[in-house]
């Protein structure tokens, strides 16, 4: 365990708690953490893909392509990536430009396009994908299955609170 004069967190709450002992910390603590705990998952996964010449966002494109079974038009890519279409759109046009996915025609709506994995797209996945997966399991390598299991759990239950994100926080 952290020694508390190196724990970052801890010593937030202990100023705080000096500060402002009206306050409770706890909220604050646990979100700290989770920022720290996105941080270095991010640098992690960030080291894991630069090899391969993708980015978090392109490396989440073409997955969501890969495991969907084929093609999704934007809008539902945009709505399976949790993203605005303009965002979306970039990340596209990059991947497209780099060879890794096409827009083709949508058969059943002549407007619009679906977006395909092009072999070399679906062979960076893979590749990729492996490394990927293995990086996460070095990052929750500390935890036991029941903690991984526990810990997804009450963070999906956080995630689908009755906190309105829209609303920002004030």
């Amino acid at each position: 365990m952290m020694e508390e004069a190196q724990d970052p967190v801890r010593r937030m709450v202990e100023q705080w708690t000096a500060r402002r002992p009206d306050i409770d910390p706890a909220p604050m603590a646990l979100f700290g953490r989770l920022t720290r705990a996105e941080r270095q998952a991010g640098a992690a996964i960030a080291a894991v893909l630069r090899p391969y010449g993708l980015n978090r966002g392109e490396f989440d494109v073409l997955a969501t392509l890969y495991r969907g079974g084929g093609d999704l038009s934007p809008g539902a890519l945009a709505l399976a990536l949790l993203l605005s279409p303009a965002a979306v759109t970039n990340r596209i046009d990059r991947l497209e430009r780099s060879g890794h996915l096409r827009r083709d025609p949508d058969p059943e709506d002549g407007r619009g396009v679906r977006i395909r994995l092009t072999d070399t797209g679906h062979d960076l996945l893979e590749k990729a994908l492996t490394d990927h997966v293995a990086g996460l399991a070095k990052l929750a390598a500390g935890l036991t299955e029941a903690e991984r299991d526990q810990l997804e759990a009450l963070l999906a239950k956080l995630s689908s609170g009755p906190g309105d994100p829209s609303s920002g926080l004030r």
